[in-house]
């Protein structure tokens, strides 16, 4: 029996913080195991303890040979740091999988270290919140959220099927499957570029004067602009060549825009922003 088909599994979530002290949250009951939680940070594995949302805590990953199932939820980097750190004592048939926003990055590197016999599925989880911690963790983070999975022909169909489970466990809407390629372009669009753009609002010192001029739309458009300067600037990097296309589409469209405000073109104008509502409304309509 591989250890995605045991009934009774084991777990570990590696980092509970905001992401993976929410997925913990909900894991009671999942397979009928105990959850092993590990962070570096005291405070948190007392907490995580307290609250029962951990079984055992620990500060590394000295007990990793016992679980069947693993959870990354550290920042990439130090994903693969851990598990080369451990990659001896995992258990042979595990199951890996992580909740990183880049996925090519993250597979390549699994693929030199993985320790044969044990399987890793890459996970992305697409919920957040602008505060992070395991104290800003909850039970309900995941409730109608989608989570993008990005298995590989290496991946056993049944270990897919398992991160699809714990997925919709944890209270996941829509499980979507993609390629690694396609993952992260699209999420250089959907969350990397809105973290660039709401970065470079801020960085406008037209901010400085705009107290009592603005009625929301700054507000709405810079809500992302307080940042983990250390975590994002380390995915920006490992997907540096998807999200500096999606930057170069963007100065294409407002050089578009800068181009019918300069011919004074109004008509222009016009059909430009009846293409983007056309295509607001379409991708809300899906």
């Amino acid at each position: 029996m591989s250890a995605a088909e045991n009934k009774n599994m084991d777990m570990m979530v590696v980092g509970l913080g905001l992401i993976g002290g929410s997925i913990a949250r909900r894991l009671r009951g999942f397979r009928a195991g105990r959850i092993l939680g590990v962070d570096r940070d005291a405070q948190t594995r007392r907490l995580a303890l307290a609250d029962g949302v951990v079984d055992e805590a620990y500060a590394d990953g000295a007990q990793i040979g016992r679980v069947d199932l693993i959870l990354l939820c550290l920042y990439p980097q130090a994903n693969i740091e851990f598990v080369r750190a451990n990659r001896d004592r995992i258990k042979a048939g595990a199951v890996l999988t992580d909740v990183s926003g880049v996925k090519g990055y993250v597979l390549r590197e699994m693929e030199e270290i993985l320790p044969p016999g044990a399987d890793f599925v890459g996970g992305h989880p697409m919920a957040g919140r602008e505060v992070g911690g395991y104290q800003s963790s909850t039970d309900t983070l995941f409730e109608g959220a989608s989570y993008l999975i990005t298995p590989t022909k290496r991946n056993k169909p049944e270990n897919v099927a398992l991160v699809r489970e714990l997925a919709a466990y944890i209270g996941c809407k829509h499980v979507v499957a993609t390629t690694p390629e396609e993952h992260d372009a699209v999420v250089a669009y959907t969350s990397q570029l809105m973290h660039v753009v709401a970065v470079a609002l801020c960085n406008n010192p037209m901010i400085e004067r705009s107290t009592f001029f603005s009625a929301g739309s700054l507000r709405d458009c810079t809500r992302v602009a307080v940042i983990n300067e250390t975590m994002w600037s380390e995915l920006f990097l490992e997907n540096r060549e998807q999200l500096a296309a999606r930057i170069t589409e963007m100065q294409a469209g407002l050089q578009e825009i800068a181009d019918a405000l300069a011919a004074g073109d109004r008509d222009g104008l016009e059909q430009i922003m009846r293409r983007a509502s056309a295509q607001k409304l379409k991708w809300l309509m899906e």
